[in-house]
């Protein structure tokens, strides 16, 4: 997983002497249409009387061109010292993309200073987790914790909570979202959260296989498609091929005999 819970991620910068600014998220992952969230903060550590603080913010794709109206608000005034939050509209294509953000700080009325910040960040087709669960128990599920697991690997992000009654079933699905999954197969199944009171809970199901990139099928696909080659080719030479003596006629047929 690349998304960094509890952790913050910081852009690069081209600052000015004598300050200080940054853009935080916790994630540069989102989903095709999704959204994020940025905190940007320009710090003016000179002494002045006056400060005037502006910035304007713009989202580009990864051959440098600028895509509008995906950075709310593009553009504002900025308290020195204090966050502002930004928030980004995913494009609805996957991609690299980078936020720029050029600050600009005046102080007493003097020669405006720019400052450029940018943080990548990664748009993703999510991969869709569905798994239906049967209470197998005699007793009602309400507001029951669980999580997906990938790989045996615990989603934490992936926290879910249901509510089924004894012997029902019920859907339960998570949009993952990932930079980097290896080809090939993976498993997922739904387990209960330690912190449901009670403990664990009697379900059955709540397992499933993907494949990102190939399948079993490719194996068995590819055979099928050289026996359907040589079946055309054999059905093609069938009825090519040239009838023996067709058209010709049996020598000396018609011909008058010598009476020699």
């Amino acid at each position: 997983m690349v998304l960094a819970a509890g952790a913050f991620l910081i852009g690069d910068s081209k600052e000015a002497d004598a300050s200080t600014s940054y853009i935080q998220g916790e994630t540069n992952v989102v989903a095709v249409e999704g959204s994020l969230t940025y905190k940007i903060m320009f710090f003016e550590t000179a002494d002045f009387d006056t400060l005037s603080l502006t910035f304007t913010a713009v989202v580009k794709d990864s051959n440098d061109n600028s895509l509008s109206g995906l950075v709310s608000p593009s553009s504002g005034s900025l308290n020195n010292g204090v966050e502002s939050s930004l928030t980004i509209t995913a494009p609805k294509t996957p991609g690299k993309f980078t936020l720029e953000v050029t600050f600009k700080s005046t102080i007493n009325d003097g020669t405006p200073v720019s400052t450029v910040k940018t943080q990548a960040f990664s748009v993703v087709e999510p991969v869709v987790l569905k798994a239906t669960l049967k209470n197998i128990g005699d007793v009602d599920f309400t507001d029951f914790v669980v999580y997906f697991k990938i790989d045996g690997n615990l989603l934490t992000e992936s926290k879910t909570t249901v509510s089924v009654a004894a012997n029902s079933t019920t859907e339960v699905s998570y949009n993952m979202v990932v930079e980097y999954l290896a080809n090939g197969k993976h498993t997922f199944q739904v387990v209960a959260g330690s912190e449901n009171i009670g403990g664990g809970a009697s379900f059955i199901g709540g397992e499933g296989v993907f494949w990102k990139g190939s399948s079993d099928y490719g194996l068995m696909n590819i055979m099928l498609g050289l026996l359907l080659v040589v079946l055309i080719i054999a059905v093609i030479w069938f009825y090519r091929k040239p009838v023996k003596n067709y058209g010709k006629q049996t020598k000396n047929v018609g011909k008058p005999r010598s009476r020699r």
